[in-house]
């Protein structure tokens, strides 16, 4: 699929959802729009000086129900962002594609068939994916086809979206690898994407999804993985989820996550989560040179409800870093074959009736990697209910890093905020941040966001 193509399928889905603006009385219409301006200085602990300023629009349309027979069997939305820099020089942006100081891209633009022929649902265009495989950005086809029973046939295919391509594209779900970008109109080398899944539906209390995935460009894999996601309520309370994913081009897992909630009483819960990562790269990235181990992380929270206004936790953490890699000579001197960091956190959170809440939170890290102690305490305050709302919130960091011996401090930092509703359809925000360190002398930050969000 080239780059008009897809400009023309773009132009295609903006024009569905502008055309059924005006036939309004039979179409719901959405607009979705959120306007971020972004400011910043920095000043370096050698009284370096950095400004920047910066602005972000989205602009989403989406058009529902365009056979206007009640079903929703055809809808359409297109997501449209631009960035806007105002503190790149030409120095800065030189031989750099990705840094332009003007950028238009379009984050999704589909159509949605519901219900075709009463078993197929099927998205045509740029859409975003997520399971436990990976992200993606995807110009292509997902398809569904539901059977009798209580599963659904997934297929997938279309391209890659790439950051450096040329065009309205800017995607931040591309895997690490080596990938040069030369020319100044970016690197247009298709990457196809296939893959399928099995999928259930039709399940009160339990969710599973088995896929496989593949990626590959001028003839060589990219990325090739299979893997699922499973949830189930075991019974009223108590929650079960794992996932997995198996990376076929290096041959290992690069990611298991098990997890599970349990609500013992009114009074208090459990949650308590195991994740397994190793990193995962393109199959054509430098990265894949180097040995790389698995972490191993397991944390247990107590949540406890002493009224409806109240909430506290406690919890703990453990870390494991393997170096299973020592025995074979990987690694070199005397080093564990397992490294280990642990910690402990807790919180509290107040809400006063409805016009006030406080919280508190509290960790502590140490073991491999160093020492790292934080606290956050933040309240917010409705001036008019429902109206005007301001809030704030103190932070401070102590940490000293376990591998490089000087690089240690003492950070602290505050936030101020407003939020003005309009209406339920329209808030404007505003938001400055500054913060202090050994490191960082000053770094003040200031965001203005107005958003909206309405129906025709």
């Amino acid at each position: 699929m080239g780059i008009g193509v897809r400009a023309a399928l773009w132009g295609v889905l903006a024009a569905t959802c502008l055309t059924a603006a005006g036939d309004a009385h039979a179409v719901s219409f959405r607009v979705q729009a959120e306007t971020v301006g972004d400011a910043y200085q920095l000043v370096t602990s050698s009284n370096l000086l950095l400004n920047r300023r910066r602005l972000h629009q989205y602009l989403g349309l989406q058009a529902s129900d365009l056979l206007s027979d009640g079903e929703y069997a055809l809808n359409a939305a297109v997501m449209f962002r631009f960035d806007a820099d105002f503190g790149l020089t030409d120095e800065d942006t030189e031989g750099v594609t990705p840094s332009r100081r003007q950028r238009l891209s379009v984050q999704y633009a589909w159509v949605d068939g519901r219900d075709v022929a009463g078993f197929i649902d099927l998205r045509l265009g740029r859409q975003l994916h997520a399971d436990a495989l990976d992200y993606l950005m995807l110009d292509g086809l997902v398809i569904r086809f539901a059977t009798p029973w209580f599963f659904a046939v997934e297929l997938q295919a279309g391209l890659e979206v790439k950051d450096g391509m040329a065009g309205v594209n800017a995607s931040s779900y591309e895997l690490d690898g080596v990938r040069i970008i030369e020319a100044a109109d970016g690197d247009d080398t298709p990457t196809v994407v296939i893959g399928a899944a099995l999928v259930t539906r039709d399940l009160t209390y339990t969710r599973a999804r088995v896929g496989y995935r593949r990626l590959f460009s001028d003839g060589e894999v990219d990325s090739e993985k299979v893997g699922g996601s499973f949830y189930q309520r075991v019974v009223e309370g108590l929650h079960l989820n794992a996932l997995a994913s198996w990376d076929l081009y290096n041959g290992r897992f690069d990611r298991v996550q098990a997890g599970l909630r349990w609500q013992v009483t009114d009074f208090f819960d459990v949650e308590g989560e195991y994740v397994r990562l190793l990193p995962s790269f393109d199959a054509d990235s430098i990265f894949n040179i180097f040995s790389a181990f698995p972490l191993n992380d397991g944390n247990l929270r107590l949540r406890l409800h002493p009224s409806d206004k109240d909430r506290l936790y406690v919890g703990g953490m453990l870390r494991l870093f393997g170096n299973e890699g020592y025995t074979d000579g990987v690694l070199a001197g005397d080093v564990d074959t397992v490294v280990q960091a642990y910690g402990a956190m807790a919180g509290y959170f107040r809400r006063f009736d409805k016009d006030a809440t406080l919280h508190l939170d509290l960790s502590w890290e140490s073991g491999y990697g160093g020492d790292r102690v934080l606290g956050d305490v933040g309240a917010s305050y409705a001036l008019v209910a429902g109206e005007w709302v301001i809030d704030g919130r103190l932070t401070a960091v102590s940490f000293e890093d376990g591998l490089q011996t000087k690089l240690s401090g003492f950070s602290f930092g505050y936030q101020l905020g407003g939020r003005y509703l309009v209406d339920r359809r329209a808030a404007v925000s505003v938001l400055v941040e500054h913060n202090f360190s050994r490191l960082q002398s000053s770094n003040l930050r200031v965001y203005a966001v107005v958003d909206l969000d309405f129906w025709l």
